[in-house]
């Protein structure tokens, strides 16, 4: 079955009325057709396809991360086992993922819009489109807002589960440093916690960080360069995506004041390939409706890897 299939809108986008039983449809997405709605949601984000994201069959999952680690090799000595001292320097290594909680998202198609479209041969794709392009935007947004994993049917958005700031936040090997502000200068602020960032970083990964950061404080360290140096071609673009040789990641949902350093592959996102949806017509507000229940979870690979930087608390 092709992907855009799922909505099978072709049997459902005829004159007259559309009825119950014309769109009675539920259950679980076969693994093939999970995966290529998973696969959909990284390719609809730049910031999923720069980052891991680890597309799984199962709803919990042990991952292995052993790139990017340095000093892992040890004297071989025949008849004797391998040290490992030095995995164990590092605490854990790999994400455990739990992706048993899902989140939802519906999307309701009015009888007009039905009607509008019957004649659209790209109405499936525009409407599977639309649905993964709105797990996207969520669910990176949720990456970084976060604060909780509360199962309750009434929880608020920022607590369907703990995003990477709440993990750093939380994490006992995740490195945490503070910068001084500079009053009544947000680009000396800004400039002052990037240091701090580059400066706390682990050696292994000091020179590999991507540091994220929030969009206004991304603009305050655009314009103070450009003003410092003269370049208005800097200032024109909006763009200066680099500190010390190391990327600048700005993304909406990270307070200002607060900066996350990793390795970008060292960010997981996992998704699990079991996605539930389902599909009725809903004779109160005459619509077809669908709903789709995705399961994510955030974590890093490396905690030790991780650096958070946050304004330091005058005493």
């Amino acid at each position: 079955m092709e992907e855009t299939e799922i909505f099978s809108l072709d049997q459902i986008l005829k004159a007259g009325s559309v009825i119950a039983t014309d769109v009675a449809l539920g259950g679980t997405l076969t693994p093939k057709q999970g995966r290529a709605f998973a696969n959909a949601i990284k390719d609809n984000s730049a910031l999923l396809k720069d980052i891991t994201v680890d597309v799984a069959g199962k709803l919990t999952k042990n991952r292995t991360a052993l790139e990017g680690l340095r000093g892992q090799l040890a004297r071989h000595i025949a008849g004797k086992a391998v040290s490992e001292a030095n995995l164990r320097k590092l605490g854990v290594v790999g994400a455990k993922l739990n992706m048993v909680n899902g989140v939802v998202y519906q999307l309701n198609l009015t009888d007009e819009v039905l009607d509008d479209n019957q004649d659209n041969p790209g109405f499936a794709d525009e409407q599977y489109n639309a649905a993964t392009m709105v797990f996207s935007n969520d669910l990176v947004y949720l990456g970084w807002v976060g604060t909780a994993d509360n199962d309750l049917e009434t929880a608020p958005f920022v607590e369907l589960a703990k995003g990477w700031l709440t993990v750093a936040a939380e994490s006992e090997s995740t490195v945490k440093a503070t910068y001084a502000a500079v009053a009544n200068d947000a680009y000396a602020t800004v400039k002052a916690a990037l240091q701090s960032v580059a400066d706390n970083a682990d050696e292994d990964v000091s020179d590999n960080l991507t540091i994220y950061l929030s969009k206004k404080d991304y603009n305050a360290y655009v314009r103070g360069v450009a003003g410092e140096f003269r370049a208005l071609e800097i200032l024109k673009s909006g763009e200066l995506l680099e500190f010390e040789g190391r990327k600048l990641s700005p993304q909406i949902g990270i307070p200002e004041g607060v900066y996350l350093g990793s390795p970008e592959k060292n960010l997981v996102m996992g998704i699990s390939t079991q996605i539930d949806r389902k599909r009725w017509y809903s004779n109160e507000i005459s619509a077809l409706c669908y709903k789709f229940v995705v399961r994510p979870d955030y974590e890093f690979d490396i905690h030790k890897y991780v650096t958070i930087v946050t304004e330091a608390v005058a005493p």
